[in-house]
């Protein structure tokens, strides 16, 4: 069993004691049964103090799950490029390289990870394109990611350079989103990277 030392118990003795005569000096007993009504002021002003510092720590504590980004990452079909467009679009937009042949935008959701933090250009890349189904109502578009099943309804998927959109329900569909959840083989795990 561990025993303090005598010599340490004698030390920590001898700094409470000077503690104590310290405080006594300070004279903070009279004071308080001398001005009553000031000390519960003093004392209310400590309470909101420590309050506010709570609250503020509180409100910095970050929510779980993925936040959309006002900016986010296209990919321009024609020129197999990303851009950049507000978050609140799904697609396709117009891309810099101007649509289709068929008409159509050319910009589509892309999905950009990396396994490291601040990845440079040639560290990321691409997971998946998004657009929406054709078929689809727009209804059925929700931007939930904190919710797969309820985002994947009215949309397609594919890898760039592929010329087959699924559905993120299908196999294959459900392959490319999978992957973006497996690590490396160095056990990283991929970080969805938001446009600067």
């Amino acid at each position: 069993m561990f025993r303090v030392p005598d010599w340490l118990g004698y030390e920590v003795r001898h700094k409470l004691e000077g503690l104590r005569d310290g405080f006594e000096r300070l004279g903070v007993k009279d004071k308080v049964s001398e001005h009553p009504k000031a000390a519960a002021v003093i004392a209310f002003a400590l309470v909101l103090l420590l309050l506010s510092g709570v609250v503020r720590i509180v409100r910095r504590v970050p929510k779980p799950g993925f936040r959309e980004s006002k900016r986010v990452w296209f990919y321009d079909l024609n020129t197999d490029k990303l851009f950049v467009a507000r978050g609140k679009q799904v697609g396709p937009i117009d891309a810099p390289s101007g649509p289709l042949p068929n008409g159509d935008p050319a910009g589509v959701r892309a999905h950009v990870y990396s396994y490291l933090r601040d990845p440079n250009e040639a560290e990321r890349f691409i997971a998946f394109l998004e657009k929406p189904d054709p078929n689809a109502n727009v209804e059925d578009l929700n931007p939930d990611w904190n919710d797969l099943k309820a985002w994947s309804r009215g949309r397609l998927v594919k890898r760039a350079g592929s010329d087959t959109w699924v559905a993120p329900t299908s196999p294959r569909g459900q392959q490319l989103i999978q992957q973006v959840t497996h690590p490396n083989m160095y056990g990283q795990i991929p970080i969805y990277q938001r446009p600067q």
